[in-house]
């Protein structure tokens, strides 16, 4: 119509209706949105699915202003459900011109009738009306009931009183008919005025039905454009909102209820036919949190303040858990007085957004307040550092940020160590173990690094995170440990505890390696007086010296320890398999034990000499009990302070030399 395509002569305004009785779609500019829901040809449709058209009595119109006869055909979608209703709006004038072209004599008249005896339009010049009367007990309506399509009958009119004789005439496949009538006095004669009548109404009857066939060609065609632009339109809307996660809910702030469609049903656990929202029930749903953020956002939108409503608010799902949403809305309907009617948006669930934005707070979090972090890429090249980091390493974060992590190496470790290390990393995506670095004032410490992989959805490196503890004071504080549970701590020779865990190993060496081995038990004469004529500084000076010299007799492979007093223990390894070549070689290492120490020691305040005794005990195999071996040794070392001291004893068991 807006083209010119249509008469509007004739049809006046062509528009759609939707469900909720709004006046939504209309060829005439600027056409507000108002609500028919209480016309009739709106009312009669609902509860009804078939196509039928309906034809009114002239109205007033809401939307045009003018007194039109309205045509209206239901609009069903696909699935059976009314969508609305399509009208045609026909002027009611259009019929008093047309009828007035008739030329039926001062007292004629010409009539659009329904099945209910309802005058939809009339043209007479005694008597002028757009219709709407309802005319009782007429000779047409009796010619009707009884079957017949077409007839002539001659009756006074109950709306001017003059009596004509009538023709009518049932319009095939509508709800309507059309009488021409004329004026007995306006004639000489019934014959005469019934022959002038035939000819006016077959003029009038294919004027008629060539404009209704017209009509509702056109209006079918447009029907079924609209049906299937409206089919694409939904098509469409749906695989956007399918696509974009989104479910749509509309608020009917008079009514006070909700309307979801089944994606929200679903989001919150409801079946399709199952959930009934009304401000009361959502305001439940709602956590309480998130209350006084929807009145604070909405009530500007109401007001018209702003256009659209945003809010990230929460909702109780049934199984028991809080749902994140983003809804965004806006007033779709307002009264005369601005007042806001109806609101539609959409809601999208960001959940999992929110649990993920969780987990980045908290690992921030955790980054800046935990061990030394650093973030690379897959080539290695800093990204990021935390506080604790740059406390640890010396560097400053923009001295670090961009260079490679080799910047922190200390060259203690060789290529080997790094590529055993880089080789677990890529199989298992983990590594973690000691390393050497280099703080920035070059100091180098002992790092206990951890490296975990970070991957994308494909599989593929694309950060590594290392945290770096520095365990340097930790570790001394372990070896010092160490030193003093099994070392000397004059000395820094082994003590007895470490001295039977190595003699328990050198037993089962020589049972899998078919050597033999021997304890060289070492005793001291003249220590004691040396303690008591020039004090024990002196004595410990001595001691540290005798460590150092017994340790210049022996081998990589043999142990020099400490038991306590002036008491040190000789362990010999890998003696060699033949008995009396392993004695001979123990025999040389004693007797070169007791040259070294037969010379004089230079000590801080005198210079002294002395001599030992040594006891020497063979180990033969795994079956050697350390403990017992250290007996043996002892035995001997006193035989051999027996025999006059500075001299060599090798135990022998009783049982055989007896």
């Amino acid at each position: 119509m807006r083209q010119g395509a249509v008469d509007v002569s004739i049809f006046h305004q062509v528009g759609i209706i939707d469900d909720q009785g709004v006046y939504r779609l209309s060829n005439l500019p600027a056409t507000p949105q108002v609500n028919l829901a209480d016309r009739e040809h709106f009312r009669v449709h609902l509860g009804h699915t078939d196509d039928r058209l309906f034809i009114s009595k002239p109205v007033l119109g809401r939307v045009s202003g003018k007194w039109t006869i309205q045509l209206t055909r239901p609009i069903i979608r696909a699935d059976g459900r009314f969508a609305g209703v399509a009208v045609v709006s026909v002027d009611a004038d259009y019929f008093n011109q047309f009828y007035a072209s008739l030329k039926l004599g001062p007292q004629g008249a010409a009539s659009l009738m329904g099945l209910d005896s309802v005058v939809r339009a009339r043209h007479s010049l005694a008597v002028q009306g757009l219709g709407g009367n309802k005319l009782t007990q007429t000779p047409a309506s009796a010619l009707l009931a009884s079957g017949q399509t077409e007839g002539f009958y001659v009756n006074t009119s109950q709306i001017d009183q003059i009596s004509r004789l009538n023709h009518l005439r049932k319009l095939e496949g509508y709800p309507l008919y059309v009488t021409v009538a004329y004026s007995l006095s306006d004639y000489q004669g019934a014959a005469q005025a019934e022959q002038a009548i035939r000819w006016q109404f077959a003029a009038l009857g294919c004027g008629l039905l060539l404009l209704l066939a017209a009509l509702f060609t056109w209006h079918r065609w447009r029907e079924q454009r609209y049906l299937q632009a409206l089919q694409s339109s939904h098509i469409q809307m749906n695989l956007a909102l399918d696509g974009g996660g989104l479910g749509l809910w509309e608020w009917d702030l008079v009514q006070g209820r909700f309307k979801v469609d089944e994606r929200l049903k679903e989001l919150f656990g409801f079946a399709p036919d199952e959930l009934a929202i009304t401000n009361e029930s959502f305001m439940t749903r709602l956590h309480p949190d998130d209350v006084l953020p929807l009145r604070q956002a909405l009530l500007p939108v109401l007001k018209g303040e702003v256009s659209r409503l945003v809010l990230e608010h929460r909702l109780w799902h049934r199984d028991g858990h809080w749902v994140w949403l983003m809804a965004r809305g806006k007033v779709v309907e307002r009264d005369a007085q601005g007042r806001a009617l109806r609101l539609m948006g959409t809601d999208v669930d960001r959940s999992e957004q929110k649990i993920d934005e969780e987990r980045r707070r908290i690992a921030a979090v955790a980054f800046e307040f935990s061990s030394a972090m650093m973030v690379s890429d897959a080539q290695q090249v800093i990204l990021r550092v935390n506080q604790a980091f740059v406390d640890l390493s010396g560097y400053a974060m923009d001295e670090m940020v961009g260079h490679h992590s080799a910047i922190l190496k200390s060259g203690r470790q060789d290529a080997v160590f790094f590529q055993s290390m880089w080789d677990n990393i890529n199989r298992t995506g983990h590594w973690e173990g000691e390393i050497w670095n280099r703080r920035k004032n070059g100091e180098v410490f002992l790092d206990w690094l951890s490296i975990t992989v970070v991957k994308n959805v494909q599989g593929q490196v694309t950060h590594y995170v290392s945290v770096h503890t520095d365990i340097t004071l930790r570790k001394r504080t372990e070896e010092d440990i160490r030193k003093l549970a099994f070392f000397d701590p004059l000395t820094n020779l082994p003590n007895r505890r470490l001295l039977l865990d190595r003699l328990q190993q050198m037993c089962a060496a020589c049972d899998r390696n078919s050597q033999l081995a021997a304890v060289l038990f070492i005793d001291l004469d003249r220590f004691k007086l040396l303690n008591d004529t020039h004090g024990h500084d002196q004595g410990d000076e001595l001691l540290i010296q005798v460590a150092q010299r017994l340790q210049a007799c022996v081998r990589e492979v043999d142990t020099v320890a400490r038991l306590g007093g002036d008491e040190f223990v000789v362990a010999l390894a890998q003696l060699g398999d033949a008995p009396a070549q392993a004695q001979a070689s123990a025999m040389r290492v004693a007797q070169k034990i007791l040259q070294t120490l037969s010379e004089p020691f230079v000590l801080n305040a005198v210079t002294w000499s002395l001599s030992g005794s040594i006891g020497v005990a063979m180990i033969s195999d795994a079956k050697t009990v350390p403990e017992e071996v250290l007996k043996h040794a002892d035995e001997a070392m006193y035989a051999a302070k027996a025999a006059g001291r500075h001299a060599v004893q090798v135990w022998t068991d009783p049982v055989l030399s007896a």
